[in-house]
């Protein structure tokens, strides 16, 4: 025991910590005596014994590894548990799941220590443990960056049961869980979540609509640009100038068209935006409606459809200033 204590007081350096991660390695008896006597005290000295062991924990094997974490994470200080967890995070260590679930579902342990064990259920079995991580996502009387690590960790259980939390998120009272589940659809960009976006496109809340947006935008859909294309004809002018300035990269037949029809607004800002956004993505039936507006009374707007017209082949940008 006295040999692996003295070599833990100096770890200070890459090569020191190698050198005794190796001489654990190849005892791993005697270093088993001395987790156990440094994790039953809590004086100074067997704090700083633990957070050189937690130094070394990358280099030590994969069993006498889970053996650290496992009395580490059952320690009484939080800031131990959470280096212990993100180690176990790191190295996807999965056994010592069920003794996580416990602590995750004690509400009065520290905020970070919950979260990293979200996170390892997250990465080490999503599937297994997704009940769980979906009934923290909708605890209303859970903290609520608690409940958005849950969504986070929900975007790699791509079902029917996550899916249909994360739809329901859309409806929450607080606006950061609808964010955060409109982000994750946005994400898993799947069909299914497409009648949930679209109703997420009336939220009064603008990071929701613009990730619902998004969401539907990045989808090889038929019915998800339709969507889009029939809200950007019936919103306000600033939300129609918010829509094209989020989906004009999307070449898509059903969003162009969309597009140009709101080449006929009253709204000048529509326009000028309008008329950029053809020129990102340069779509030939638009022509005869920025012909239209080559004379408008906007500096802009004109600049905006010159621009257009020419990516289009329309005119000759020789006799432009462009």
């Amino acid at each position: 025991m006295t040999n692996v204590l003295e070599r833990l007081t100096d770890t200070n350096t890459p090569d020191k910590r190698k050198e005794v991660a190796e001489y654990i390695n190849g005892h791993p008896d005697e270093f088993d005596n001395v987790l156990d006597s440094i994790f039953v005290s809590t004086s100074n000295n067997t704090m700083q014994s633990k957070q050189r062991i937690l130094d070394l924990i990358d280099l030590l094997n994969p069993k006498i590894a889970i053996q650290v974490i496992e009395r580490v994470i059952m320690d009484s200080d939080s800031n131990i548990k959470v280096r212990g967890l993100q180690a176990a995070y790191r190295t996807r260590i999965d056994s010592l799941n069920p003794k996580l679930i416990d602590i995750l579902v004690n509400s009065t342990e520290e905020f970070e220590v919950r979260k990293w064990i979200i996170h390892i259920l997250g990465s080490t079995d999503p599937v297994s443990y997704g009940r769980i991580l979906r009934k923290t996502a909708r605890d209303k009387n859970e903290d609520v960056n608690l409940r958005k690590e849950a969504v986070f960790a929900l975007t790699k259980v791509v079902d029917d049961e996550t899916v249909g939390t994360l739809c329901a998120l859309l409806g929450d009272a607080n606006v950061e869980m609808r964010e955060s589940g409109a982000w994750a659809l946005s994400n898993l960009g799947i069909r299914e979540s497409i009648n949930c976006l679209l109703a997420a496109l009336e939220d009064e809340s603008e990071n929701v609509r613009d990730w619902a947006i998004r969401g539907l935008r990045d989808m090889d859909d038929a019915k998800a640009l339709q969507g889009l294309a029939d809200t950007m004809a019936r919103v306000p002018p600033s939300e129609q100038v918010r829509m094209i300035r989020l989906v004009a990269e999307r070449r898509s037949e059903t969003i162009l068209r969309a597009i140009t029809e709101l080449l006929g607004s009253e709204d000048v800002e529509v326009l000028r935006v309008a008329a950029w956004a053809i020129g990102v993505s340069p779509y030939p039936p638009a022509v005869p409606a920025l012909r239209n507006l080559r004379e408008h009374d906007d500096d802009q707007v004109r600049h905006y459809v010159n621009v257009a017209l020419a990516r289009s082949g329309d005119i000759d940008t020789a006799d432009l200033q462009l």
